[in-house]
């Protein structure tokens, strides 16, 4: 039987006190998790780079919850740059004591490679991963202060069952913008391809980020990653869309998302990750969720899922975690460099 809403609801903590960030909480599955852990008594921050968009889903998501009062509040994030990313961390800093959740929701798909980020990388793995990377990494510190003083912090990223079309991260080709990208619908095949290499980037942080923590001794702060499911009524995606041979092609990508998950079923399995006290009672480290879903694609629970042989390598995730390292020091160094010129 499908799991209603109350039902779900009650299922997760009492979060009075706790404070998370929801990247891309502005809209789609960001902004339905914003409202559960609100709804939960938890004071959410939509980190989004969209100040006019943050605050209707914002006013979106207070008119559920029976007192508002600076429950859910904007704060600024650019996922796309890797300064953008590391600005906005420190910003937040300067604002908390302390940060109980950090979901790391938002993301873009569907993008050609026609151009490359402001840092010269892949979009999509520039926005999906990089810009994850950095903006957490840099939050570790907030985050390890929590976990000791209030026992414990959550980090979810979210990924997708996309990531098993992954063929693996080649790292030449990350930098390599290729002219003429996404003229031609057939175009669309290598994209998906790219798109997969990034939610794998996703998993491959999500477990090297929980291996690193635990050996240094912070074993109450759980990574785990998730596939949310697959929701017809999210913009992701919709900006590339229309690049890859018009209006014709959006139109039938979208008849074929309309039977899927509701977008409150899929914001599920990251708001169960973000807010369950099952994870710290099951001690869930590491791990790749994803929904269980009836017949009709309703929303029956959650549970952890076995890897692809590929996302499980230690090495391309301890490789993925050196190059991102590299990538935020060619930033600080090439700021550095044009603060000084």
């Amino acid at each position: 039987m499908a799991v209603a809403e109350r039902e779900f609801l009650e299922s997760l903590d009492d979060l009075s006190g706790k404070i998370a960030i929801v990247t891309g909480g502005a809209a789609g599955l960001g902004l339905q998790t914003t409202k559960y852990l609100a709804q939960r008594n938890c004071i959410v921050y939509v980190a989004s780079r969209n100040r006019e968009k943050s605050l209707r889903g914002i006013a979106e998501a207070e008119a559920t919850l029976s007192d508002p009062h600076g429950a859910i509040k904007f704060h600024h994030l650019d996922l796309s740059t890797v300064d953008g990313a590391r600005w906005s961390a420190e910003e937040f800093k300067k604002l908390e004591d302390r940060l109980d959740i950090v979901v790391a929701n938002g993301g873009v798909s569907m993008l050609a490679q026609n151009e490359l980020s402001q840092d010269g990388y892949e979009r999509m793995f520039a926005t999906n991963h990089l810009g994850h990377f950095v903006f957490v990494t840099t939050l570790l510190g907030l985050l390890k202060q929590t976990s000791r003083l209030y026992s414990e912090a959550r980090i979810v990223v979210t990924s997708s069952i996309g990531y098993r079309t992954a063929t693996g991260l080649d790292y030449s080709t990350l930098t390599q913008a290729r002219p003429g990208d996404g003229e031609s619908v057939w175009d669309l095949v290598p994209s998906f391809v790219r798109y997969g290499n990034s939610k794998l980037a996703n998993i491959y942080f999500t477990i090297e980020l929980d291996r690193r923590l635990r050996e240094d001794g912070y074993t109450s702060i759980y990574c785990n990653s998730c596939h949310p499911g697959i929701a017809g009524a999210t913009n992701l995606g919709r900006e590339g869309i229309k690049v890859w041979g018009g209006a014709w092609v959006e139109s039938v990508i979208g008849l074929l998302m309309k039977p899927l998950n509701t977008v409150e079923d899929a914001s599920k399995t990251q708001t169960y990750l973000a807010a369950s006290a099952q994870i710290p009672q099951q001690d869930v480290h590491g791990q790749y969720w994803a929904p269980v879903l009836s017949w009709t694609q309703r929303y029956l629970g959650c549970r952890a899922e076995q890897l692809t042989e590929l996302a499980r390598d230690e090495e391309k995730q301890k490789q993925l975690w050196s190059f991102s390292e590299r990538a935020m020091e060619t930033s600080r160094d090439t700021r550095i460099k044009r603060e000084h010129d």
